[in-house]
């Protein structure tokens, strides 16, 4: 009786079930559990159906003089939650004693640490990174199964120990690894390196290798864990990566041998078109000048004839003249400096007032334009976006020309704008080609390189230049400098 009183206060569910299968007693616990539980009723009835065999075979067993007999159920709870229970049933004078012990906590436990090594060998596979442990007073280690994968080894083939293992080691990484190894047992010091084996096929792998000294209380090593990753893959796009980049520089000095011959050749080409082409050139005007000095002796017809030779003189010059220009902006080096871009702008106005003594424009120059630029070729642009602008005023009765700055879509422009004849959109991807003229050469004279060169010098710089325009409503050029 006193057993019962005990049971009576266990947490555990303890029945005493009789000979003849039926509730002989049931704990506060248990009829908690089983609100239905009825003295005299069959004990069965209290477990689930998949469950009633096992009760049924450990009672057998405990009756025939066996052992205490365990076994393991679960159900569902009165809140739908599954629930587990290990039960323990043994043999109590006429009775059987069947305790059982919620181990619902328990059976999460295992179930969060099994998926957890599930997640761990997975990840171990996706980063192919294998573990190892060691006691070294034991001759042999142990792998985890990635390990065994990283080698190609399988537990039934390969038993891990540090010997078998060094024979797999690269030949030009074994000293290293060896001596390695010998910091950790005699220094505790880990270690963490690259190194190269061979898998039994023969194929060499690429592996990075950690290892970490445990010690005891008395501080003498005992365990070495550690961690291999397969760099492989790695390694062979390093290799790649590097031969990419020789074959590269290797086309980079081919690509700069090439540029630098043409920029001979093309320094040649200039020297010629300089002195070869501009001398005939010079002994055509000079002609013409001394037959014009003689009018009074020609017919009208020669003297017509002689000024459309001077003319024609006049504008091979002038286009000899912006081929060398452009051809010196391709290779021209660039010293950037600050430059007063209204100071600038001001001079290039100067110059256009003196050729042009009788023309009236109204100019606006911005102050304090500033821009950090090689000083001779942002002249050249400035000269040739003032001197377009000049031009294609000069039909207009109130010509107006503005230089300045602006912002455009986050960034700082500069521009040159007039409300001459402009240009129609639609011809905008010709602005900046080489001969390509946008009007007729008797409307307004010109070879059509001026943009071109614009364009370049500005693209070498880093920037950008545009070109926006309505017929007979002036034109607009922009242009950044970074």
């Amino acid at each position: 009786m006193s057993d019962r009183v005990v049971l009576e206060g266990s947490p555990d569910l303890v029945i005493a079930i009789d000979h003849d299968g039926r509730l002989a007693f049931v704990n506060r616990a248990a009829q908690a559990r089983w609100t239905d539980a009825v003295l005299g009723s069959p004990a069965s009835e209290l477990f689930p159906v998949e469950v009633r065999d096992a009760l049924a075979d450990a009672l057998v067993q405990v009756r025939a003089g066996g052992a205490a007999v365990r076994f393991e159920w679960g159900e569902r709870g009165p809140g739908g939650i599954r629930v587990w229970f290990i039960s323990t049933v043994y043999a109590s004078g006429d009775d059987c004693i069947c305790g059982s012990t919620d181990v619902t906590e328990l059976k999460r436990t295992e179930e969060r640490l099994r998926r957890s090594e599930r997640l761990m060998v997975d990840t171990q596979g996706v980063a192919h990174l294998g573990t190892w442990e060691w006691d070294v007073s034991k001759p042999n280690a142990i792998w985890s199964d990635e390990l065994y994968r990283i080698y190609g080894l399988t537990p039934e083939t390969y038993t891990p120990s540090y010997e078998a293992y060094l024979t797999m080691v690269h030949p030009d990484d074994r000293q290293r690894v060896v001596d390695a190894t010998n910091r950790v047992f005699h220094e505790h010091i880990p270690y963490s390196h690259d190194e190269r084996i061979f898998r039994p096929d023969g194929s060499i792998r690429h592996l990075h290798t950690w290892a970490h000294p445990v010690l005891d209380e008395s501080g003498t090593l005992r365990t070495l864990v550690g961690v291999c990753q397969d760099i492989t893959d790695q390694k062979l796009a390093e290799e790649h990566i590097h031969e990419l980049n020789v074959d590269l520089e290797r086309r980079v000095v081919e690509r700069t041998r090439t540029i630098e011959s043409s920029m001979h050749d093309l320094e040649a080409f200039n020297s010629m078109v300089s002195h070869d082409l501009r001398a005939p050139i010079s002994v055509i005007q000079l002609t013409a000048d001394l037959l014009l000095r003689e009018v009074d002796s020609f017919p009208l017809r020669t003297t017509e004839k002689v000024a459309r030779i001077q003319r024609a003189v006049g504008q091979m010059t002038t286009l000899v003249d912006d081929l060398l220009t452009l051809a010196r902006v391709a290779y021209a080096p660039i010293q950037r400096t600050e430059v007063d871009l209204t100071a600038l702008s001001a001079s290039v106005l100067a110059d256009l007032r003196i050729a042009h003594a009788t023309r009236e424009v109204t100019v606006t120059i911005h102050p304090a334009l500033r821009c950090t630029a090689d000083p001779g070729l942002i002249r050249a642009v400035m000269t040739n976006l003032i001197g377009n602008a000049w031009k294609y005023s000069s039909r207009v009765a109130n010509a107006q020309i503005e230089v300045g700055s602006m912002s455009s879509g986050g960034r700082s422009e500069f521009f040159v704008r007039d409300n001459g004849a402009g240009f129609d959109m639609k011809d905008v991807d010709r602005l900046f080609l080489p001969f390509q003229r946008l009007h007729r050469a008797d409307d307004f004279a010109g070879t059509g390189v001026g943009l071109t060169i614009v364009q370049r010098i500005i693209e070498r710089h880093g920037g950008r230049v545009r070109g926006e325009s309505t017929p007979g409503e002036g034109a607009l050029f922009t242009f950044d400098l970074p």
